[in-house]
């Protein structure tokens, strides 16, 4: 039995390293970039361990260009567990993440952009930064992948 918490994970940048592509942003819009995004090592095992005590819901935002969706879901048959999320969510990229949250569930947004996590936290979210480039100096940073786990079991915690 799942406890109630909901773990939502970015998929670009965080599931994937969309950022080791400087020109990223303009190749996204080629037919076929999602598809070979190299995965991050190690993150399906780290979702799949949260998976088997809380929600993990993939909270992806998609550009306005045919076949994306088809290729992210491509992109996460190949190279995340089953295991590792119980739903997807794919976000306009015109809308905000946090539109889409359930805000009756407690939870935690995993994320590359500070202003998704904001708008997250102004729901009561618990907001975690995952990025190979940056750092936040407002929300607790992932370095290594155990990090994730970490912060999820001390948020966990809060709920009893």
């Amino acid at each position: 039995m799942k406890n109630g918490f909901i773990f939502y994970t970015d998929m670009d940048g965080v599931l994937n390293l969309f950022e080791s592509d400087k020109y990223a942003r303009l190749n996204m819009w080629k037919p076929g970039y999602f598809l070979d995004i190299p995965v991050r090592e190690g993150i399906s095992d780290v979702l799949e361990r949260i998976n088997a005590e809380s929600y993990v819901i993939i909270l992806s935002k998609v550009i306005n260009r045919i076949g994306v969706t088809k290729e992210k879901n491509i992109w996460l048959s190949k190279n995340i567990s089953p295991n590792a999320y119980s739903d997807i969510i794919y976000v306009p990229y015109d809308r905000k993440k946090s539109d889409y949250m359930y805000s009756y569930y407690p939870s935690i947004l995993m994320d590359d952009k500070e202003e998704n996590l904001d708008e997250c936290k102004k729901k009561g979210c618990h907001g975690l930064f995952i990025s190979d480039l940056k750092v936040s100096q407002h929300y607790r940073n992932v370095r290594c992948l155990e990090d994730i786990w970490t912060y999820y079991k001390e948020v966990i915690q809060l709920y009893g």
